[in-house]
């Protein structure tokens, strides 16, 4: 059995890989670059596969922190894609 310090550990950095599978995502459907676009839904196939692993480890289903999402989608239109990937991982 678990203790519930790493249980509540494990849901809130799973809520993370799932919140950043569709940071990583959600910029990378509308990137006309082809080989920025499968870097991008390659990073976000990993996240989201680190999210699965937590999942089944915790036995619930997490929702993303959309407005994160939606946050570092549009810094990354307004600034560019690289400073919004730079300021996501430095959080």
């Amino acid at each position: 059995m678990i203790s519930p310090e790493i249980t509540a550990k494990l849901l809130y950095s799973q809520r993370n890989e799932i919140t950043e599978h569709f940071i990583y995502k959600k910029p990378a459907r509308s990137m006309k670059d082809r080989h920025n676009r499968e870097i991008l839904l390659h990073i976000s196939k990993d996240e989201l596969r680190h999210y699965d692993f937590r999942k089944q480890v915790t036995g619930k289903d997490i929702k993303p922190n959309m407005l994160k999402v939606w946050f570092y989608y549009l810094v990354s239109r307004i600034f560019g894609l690289t400073f919004g990937i730079k300021l996501m991982e430095r959080g």
